[in-house]
């Protein structure tokens, strides 16, 4: 039981990352982006397709998480440019189209789950310390201070620096915050392009416990949304303790023999159970106020 916690831990530490993704880049330029994950699986296996190739780790992280901050700034430059008047359903729906041909081309390039299952490094699975008769490795620990550093460093940038009060209005009023003169469409790229880079380095920390395929690491954006939906797409400390408890459930899913292999369904339920939830309560407003 201690073993699958501890696989929980690390896998929630994850978890809290990209939902933390998926929020930031909704509070900060009003898109759900369901291709979050797949920009970062592409550029996770660019980088461990040049390791293949014999480039040193570091210098190939560098090009994989460039790579995917092109292409997530791409992307962003698009929905400015040709959606940056549209509703958020539409530019949503945007998004969802882009994960479908991201994930077709990264199947073409890199193969299937049975064919294109790569090694990834394992740069954190050396152990921290040991809990009882449980190694916990460096990945609990560097997951969950990432997630925190995150947590804490963007609430401080958002609450305490003209930069966060910048974001924060061409989040709420892109076209006021336009004559006002901030600079908002090269602020929303910006963001853009670091949600890119840093969810290639989510994906690669999470990337040698789940095998290694583009299909299943692209497939966690179902993840990261349940995660994002626990902060009501807006809390980052909620959104850190959804993805450390959604790890947990899952490794608790995962340490009892009847259930382990419908773990996979954990995101879902969590999603179902919180639109039931907030549903409810909406009716419950309603009749409140009549």
């Amino acid at each position: 039981m201690l073993n699958s916690v501890v696989a929980g831990l690390t896998s929630g530490g994850v978890y809290a990352l990209l939902g933390l993704c998926v929020v930031l880049t909704y509070r900060l330029v009003a898109v759900v982006n369901f291709a979050m994950a797949g920009v970062g699986t592409m550029g996770a296996f660019i980088m461990v397709s040049l390791t293949d190739a014999g480039l040193p780790w570091p210098l190939a992280l560098v090009i994989g998480a460039a790579a995917s901050a092109l292409l997530s700034g791409l992307i962003g430059a698009g929905l400015v440019r040709w959606f940056g008047e549209h509703d958020e359903r539409t530019k949503a729906a945007v998004t969802v189209a882009l994960f479908v041909a991201i994930g077709a081309i990264g199947l073409r390039l890199f193969g299937s789950t049975s064919t294109g299952a790569r090694r990834f490094p394992t740069v954190f699975d050396a152990p921290a310390f040991t809990l009882g008769d449980v190694v916990v490795p460096q990945s609990v620990l560097v997951s969950l201070a990432f997630a925190a550093l995150i947590t804490v460093g963007v609430g401080l940038l958002l609450s305490r620096t003209s930069v966060g009060l910048r974001l924060q209005a061409l989040s709420e009023r892109p076209a006021s915050a336009q004559v006002v003169g901030i600079p908002a469409p090269r602020l929303a790229i910006a963001v853009w392009v670091a949600i890119g880079a840093i969810s290639t380095l989510v994906i690669l920390l999470v990337a040698p416990r789940l095998g290694g395929d583009f299909s299943t690491l692209s497939g966690l954006v179902t993840t990261a949304l349940a995660v994002a939906m626990v902060g009501s797409f807006r809390s980052l400390p909620l959104t850190l303790a959804g993805g450390v408890l959604m790890g947990l459930l899952e490794g608790f899913a995962a340490s009892l023999d009847e259930i382990q292999k419908y773990r996979g369904v954990v995101p879902f339920l969590v999603i179902l159970v919180l639109l039931w939830w907030r549903s409810r309560n909406e009716v419950w407003d309603t009749a409140h106020s009549r």
